[in-house]
């Protein structure tokens, strides 16, 4: 594993985690004064609020003057055009839900992908003041030191962060961890999946499980989970319905096990 100065003359990782300290601190500002935001229901459980997309708009401006012909896709203002398999994803306040009820379990997240793979992931706790990254051969890491995912391989010892949508129906949900629990497996559901896989990969967490995700929650914490020495089942993204967008990260070993043990990844 690299050191963290090994990478630290990429112009597109300086920006990113520049602009992710950046978006985190004006969060944390509209966290501080939420109860004057106006919200809106985009879905079930699904909302959003001028603190999501002020923030992006910061991102793509700050993104945009270091990187103008840059594409970005974004979780508020969409697919700005451009190369598919080449530009920025990132989502200016992952765990919504948490913000507007006061939970400072929030986080910051931002990639970029090069020839069809994640290259860059940064994600920003601004509660904790702490940041964690990765680059595609380079290592993850947290503050500058540099990040493994742990040592857990089997179910029984483990702490899985789980997620759940209701795009997906109780039974199957109910059925996952029941099994978890079965095998033994202590659960932590942390409603920001973005953290979640932050966790996983310095080791605070040794999975986690999510039955629907998007690309702009996974795009940058795949890259660290599996810079830290980890994996994740595949994740396809921009696909719908049933299992379309599950997730599960972490151990070998417990991957293993996820897909021995539980019906979604059966």
């Amino acid at each position: 594993m690299t050191s963290s100065s090994d990478s630290s003359d990429d112009p597109r990782l300086a920006t990113a985690r520049r602009v992710a300290e950046a978006a985190g601190r004006l969060a944390r500002r509209f966290f501080e004064d939420r109860d004057k935001l106006l919200v809106e229901a985009k879905g079930p459980q699904d909302l959003v609020s001028a603190a999501d997309r002020d923030v992006e708009a910061l991102i793509r401006r700050e993104i945009a003057r270091d990187f103008p012909e840059d594409r970005v896709l974004g979780e508020e203002f969409g697919d700005s055009g451009g190369d598919a398999a080449t530009g920025w994803v990132v989502d200016p306040i992952d765990g919504t839900q948490n913000f507007l009820r006061g939970i400072p379990q929030f986080v910051v997240s931002i990639a970029y992908r090069a020839e069809g793979g994640t290259r860059i992931g940064v994600i920003h706790d601004p509660n904790a003041g702490e940041s964690f990254w990765a680059t595609a051969g380079g290592g993850a890491f947290r503050d500058g030191a540099a990040i493994r995912v742990s040592d857990a391989a089997r179910l029984e010892e483990a702490v899985i962060g789980v997620g759940h949508s209701p795009r997906h129906a109780p039974e199957a949900y109910n059925q996952t961890i029941n099994a978890l629990v079965d095998a033994g497996a202590q659960t932590r559901n942390y409603c920001c999946a973005a953290l979640q896989l932050a966790y996983v990969g310095d080791g605070r967490l040794d999975a986690t499980w999510d039955p629907y995700l998007l690309d702009w929650d996974v795009a940058a914490g795949m890259l660290i989970v599996r810079e830290a020495g980890g994996d994740a089942v595949p994740f396809v993204p921009g696909r719908r319905g049933p299992q379309a967008d599950m997730l599960v990260a972490g151990t070998a070993g417990l991957l293993a096990e996820f897909r021995r043990r539980t019906p979604m990844l059966a």
